[in-house]
């Protein structure tokens, strides 16, 4: 891809981000009530977790294969037995609001590896049954992870099925009731730059010592992100991988900016993930691409200084 080229890809970005922005103003003005918006309660202490999210959330390879829930950027705890099978305290979300509020009554897990944003809705259900205060987004890096660009979500029905999730957190935009409890948080978190992932994790190690473009292979296969890591990727693919995580990220924050004013909630996006420059100890040593404990305990950091409740 010549420099025109890409040129021209972005402008096509661009003009996307901009043209489904304006739907979704346009459609989330519609839903607001004709008497106008009522008085927002004060905010509620986050002191009833729940995350909507994938791998990431659910510390997927940070340590140990599979899930680490110890060691969730959101979730994770560090107690007597963490520390006695010497597990890594990643000073969670959930660790930082028992320390400055006392205690958590709710930390629950929506979360599943391998979710996208077509997963939202489902787990925002979950989410308003569990009736939690403080509700974590961090969905998107499985729709720019495919087996080829063919088959990541296209920016409008990312944004659709973001604005449908929207709806069930947050039905009084819609007129109807139900929802999460006026004065809880929705805090959106960006989808992390998969190219610099790529670029950190290239000259590392995981799995038996074998060097992470050889683990990389099983991309070939369908894992883990062929998009992004397949030998056949180039650093233009991967320059647009990164463009496709900037869009949803945008429209993210589009999104968030439209809603908040209009809603009974707290809503809040962050840039952060996106932003982190991370290292060869930030990456998973059994996959080289999911965030190792150092990594979640630095997504925890980041998006904790960044959000709502940094200054608690």
């Amino acid at each position: 891809m010549n420099g025109e080229s890409r040129r021209t890809t972005g402008r096509a970005f661009v003009a996307a981000i901009a043209a489904i922005t304006l739907a979704a103003g346009l459609t989330i003005a519609s839903f607001a009530s004709a008497e106008g918006v009522a008085e927002r309660p004060a905010r509620l202490l986050p002191t009833r977790i729940f995350s909507i999210g994938d791998s990431l959330s659910v510390a997927f390879d940070s340590n140990f294969i599979l899930e680490n829930p110890s060691e969730s950027w959101v979730n994770g705890y560090f107690g007597f037995f963490e520390g006695l099978f010497g597990l890594e305290d990643v000073n969670s979300h959930h660790q930082r609001i028992e320390a400055a509020f006392g205690g958590v009554g709710l930390n629950g897990v929506g979360a599943v590896a391998g979710a996208d944003m077509d997963d939202m809705v489902g787990q925002a259900q979950q989410a308003v049954a569990a009736d939690p205060y403080y509700v974590t987004v961090a969905l998107g890096g499985n729709d720019v992870c495919a087996d080829d660009f063919s088959l990541a979500t296209p920016i409008l029905d990312y944004a659709l099925q973001f604005i449908d999730g929207v709806l069930v957190l947050d039905p009084g935009l819609a007129g109807v009731g139900g929802g999460l409890t006026p004065g809880s948080t929705v805090y959106v978190t960006a989808v992390v730059d998969v190219k610099q992932l790529y670029d950190v994790g290239k000259d590392a190690t995981g799995l038996f010592g074998l060097d992470c473009e050889t683990i990389w292979l099983t991309s070939l296969i369908g894992f883990p992100c062929a998009t992004v890591v397949s030998p056949f990727g180039t650093e233009e693919t991967r320059a647009y991988a990164q463009l496709l995580a900037f869009a949803y990220n945008s429209l993210l924050e589009l999104v968030v900016d439209a809603v908040e004013p209009l809603s009974m909630l707290y809503w809040d996006f962050t840039w952060a993930p996106f932003n982190i420059q991370g290292t060869t100890a930030d990456i998973s040593s059994i996959d080289c691409f999911h965030l190792s404990s150092a990594g979640q305990r630095k997504m925890s950091e980041a998006t904790w200084a960044d959000g709502p409740f940094s200054a608690f």
